[in-house]
């Protein structure tokens, strides 16, 4: 994974040398699903947090969920989601695995605004390179259609609708997620959310997510973040905080 460590190297370096905080960034964190906000051609965004999660006597802790956003053109960005190193700790037998997860290439356009709405699309491709025990061994297609909806000045909706193409082993699944989030009156850079997200396969192993979280906008517009969620299937519970902050690449 010598890959990810030069990536994550060389945006710092860019960020230091050649790049001034945005302070009209729209993070995707945190949450499970994605916004509809494409990055403005010339923005950089950084994402990236920590999660643990706890459930069937497996514990995992997940460091990185590194995600980059590149603005290429008016309403085209592209991604790099350089993901985590996770550990996962078994309680009954003591036994630890640990490694990077599947690094993944995406693209967001968006395809609609107007008024109060806007609606995106979302192509991703999760490549097979991260350690055994927490790679697909695939080349894994997704495809997503994402939809923000402002209700009120304090209240929105977001949704998801993604497929996943099943491909070697891998069982295809559908995502849909439905978040309403509204931002405090008196305290307009403090936001929240809650809301439901649902992973289903076709058979009897669905997943159901219940998520909240609140995110913080602080200087330069940098966003802070602890959000939370419960799966009922497989009785599974995490708990994260996260950075998110966006960067134009205009020398000073």
């Amino acid at each position: 994974m010598k890959y990810t460590h030069l990536i994550t190297a060389f945006c710092f370096v860019l960020i230091s040398n050649h790049a001034i905080a945005q302070e009209n960034y729209t993070p995707d964190r945190p949450g499970i699903g994605n916004g509809s906000y494409v990055v403005e051609a010339g923005v950089f965004g950084l994402e990236t947090g920590v999660q643990l999660s706890t459930g069937n006597a497996v514990n995992q802790f997940d460091i990185g969920q590194m995600l980059l956003r590149f603005g290429i053109f008016e309403k085209l960005e592209l991604r790099a989601l350089l993901n985590s190193y996770s550990t996962q700790y078994f309680d009954q037998t003591d036994a630890v695995n640990s490694g990077f997860q599947d690094l993944g290439l995406a693209a967001k356009y968006n395809l609609y605004e107007a008024d109060q709405t806007r609606i995106s699309a979302l192509g991703k491709i999760s490549l097979p390179v991260g350690a055994s025990a927490f790679t697909n061994d695939e080349i894994v297609p997704t495809l997503f259609l994402v939809g923000d909806q402002a209700l009120t000045s304090n209240v929105s909706i977001s949704s998801n609708l993604g497929y996943t193409f099943g491909v070697g082993d891998l069982s295809d699944n559908l995502l849909f997620t439905l978040t309403p989030g509204f931002s405090f009156p008196n305290q307009q850079n403090l936001s929240a959310y809650a809301g439901y997200a649902g992973i289903f396969y076709g058979n009897d192993i669905n997943l159901h997510y219940a998520e909240a979280g609140l995110a913080l906008v602080v200087n330069d517009g940098a966003q802070l973040d602890l959000n939370a969620g419960y799966e009922f299937e497989q009785e599974s519970f995490f708990i994260g905080i996260g950075f998110a902050q966006g960067f134009s690449t205009a020398r000073r």
